[in-house]
């Protein structure tokens, strides 16, 4: 929804959606987010030079091999899934001849979900992840990368889809592992008074959605599990300093993580 709002005139073109809910598709075209709604996804994809899947990581696939046959020559597939590797795969499997694939991974969202939430600001700033394929040319990442910098992406990276995924472990799905760890098991005792900005930016993203993050979460389990085996690792550490009073230990530890937060903030 906020990529509709925001990529109207985008290239002088048109921007044609749909969506399986009707509720959704009638109220992207009375707010203006898009020109026009399809009647299905074929009609939507038909004549279109930029196809942009916005589906849980589950369906992207079988979209384009059901409508194989409604893409026009030369045109542009990019999905925006938070997993890269196995998607590639069976989207460049299913593309059709004369037909590009470039996955993309726009770095902004919300912890409330649907189309009503949506925005044409969200991207403003943002960091924007472009994933070829061996479907990509260098016409049609440059045309996803314009499609970035239109959306208001300031920093844009290319990786590989096990790159892609490897780095993501880290910065997104681990963020959001984390949160719900922290939200499994509480404190029955709190209550929003003892909250402060500590706590709203460690468990915001708590406010999951359980299947799409479901998909994500095992489409991705090998990084992902490695980086929960260094989080624990950094946890035991802090773990025993705390346990055994080691206040020199402690001080090691704190002092590496604000220098790596530093080095962090100028990467």
């Amino acid at each position: 929804g906020s990529m509709a709002y925001r990529l109207n005139g985008f290239n002088g073109g048109t921007v044609v959606g749909y969506d399986t809910n009707p509720t959704i598709c009638k109220n992207a075209a009375e707010r203006g987010a898009v020109s026009y709604i399809a009647p299905n996804a074929g009609d939507a994809i038909e004549g279109a030079d930029l196809v942009i899947i916005a589906t849980y990581p589950d369906s992207v696939a079988r979209i384009v091999e059901q409508n194989a046959d409604k893409f026009k020559k030369g045109a542009v597939i990019t999905d925006i899934c938070g997993v890269k590797s196995h998607i590639s795969s069976e989207l460049c499997a299913a593309v059709p001849k004369g037909v590009f694939y470039v996955g993309s991974h726009p770095m902004a969202g919300k912890e409330v979900e649907g189309f009503d939430n949506a925005e044409p600001t969200l991207f403003d700033g943002c960091g924007f992840i472009i994933v070829p394929t061996e479907k990509s040319d260098d016409k049609s990442i440059e045309l996803v990368s314009s499609m970035a910098k239109y959306l208001g992406a300031k920093r844009l990276a290319i990786n590989s889809p096990d790159e892609h995924d490897s780095i993501i472990a880290y910065t997104s799905d681990l963020m959001h592992i984390s949160a719900s760890a922290l939200c499994l098991d509480f404190n029955e005792k709190m209550n929003l008074a003892y909250t402060a900005g500590a706590f709203r930016d460690c468990t915001r993203i708590a406010l999951i959605n359980p299947k799409l993050w479901t998909e994500l979460f095992l489409e991705n389990a090998d990084h992902i599990v490695t980086e929960i085996d260094r989080l624990s690792a950094s946890l035991n550490k802090f773990r025993d300093a705390i346990a055994g009073g080691d206040a020199e230990r402690l001080f090691d530890l704190l002092s590496t993580v604000r220098a790596n937060k530093t080095d962090i903030l100028k990467r």
